[in-house]
């Protein structure tokens, strides 16, 4: 069995560690997947946009100006018509969706790994906070798009909190690539590969 069938196999398998030739191949493929995925569902939902923006265009040539070239789509409305807003609800829920999926094929592999390493599973969720803030706080900022002003302080926080997540994300990284702990931790005893 391959590296990545062994941690697709030992996806609820907290204990024990993983070398770091096994858990990096895997989490490339995954990362690689599931980035495919969400860029195939992204491309349906922003072409179901344009073909909404196309439709009113039709039915409404005097409000809109459409304008085409090679590498660029310009569009122009003219007046008040929230219902041409883009629709990122489908968007936001696609990258929650693919944010849980990759907890979910993550979680035991990156404990695994930081076992290895003599470290606590805890670390793992070092980005998780900040990644709970934005899903909540995006649709919040977004909503104030719809009429009103948008709320610049909320802006602000998550323009920190993105930030914050990198780092976060940086350091977990920087955890995940660090050599093993030579012989037997208190998370078990080394990995034969």
């Amino acid at each position: 069995m391959g590296v990545i069938g062994y941690n697709l196999a030992n996806l609820f398998n907290f204990k024990g560690r993983s070398r770091r030739s096994v858990f990096w191949p895997y989490a490339i493929a995954v990362v690689i997947a599931l980035f495919m995925a969400l860029m195939a569902l992204t491309s349906l939902t922003l072409s179901s946009n344009f073909e909404r923006i196309e439709q009113f265009a039709a039915e409404h040539p005097e409000d809109v100006t459409i304008e085409r070239g090679p590498g660029r789509y310009s569009v122009e409305v003219r007046g008040d018509h929230p219902e041409m807003a883009p629709v990122v609800t489908g968007i936001l829920l696609m990258t929650g969706g693919a944010f849980a999926l990759i907890a979910f094929l993550f979680a035991a592999a990156i404990a695994r790994r930081l076992h290895d390493r003599g470290m606590s599973a805890f670390w793992g969720l070092l980005p998780v906070p900040f990644v709970v803030f934005a899903f909540i706080a995006m649709p919040m900022l977004m909503n104030g798009f719809s009429g009103e002003s948008p709320n610049l302080g909320l802006f602000a926080a998550l323009m920190l909190n993105n930030f914050s997540y990198l780092i976060s994300l940086v350091v977990l990284i920087v955890l995940l690539c660090g050599r093993s702990t030579k012989g037997e931790n208190r998370y078990g005893p080394e990995p034969a590969r």
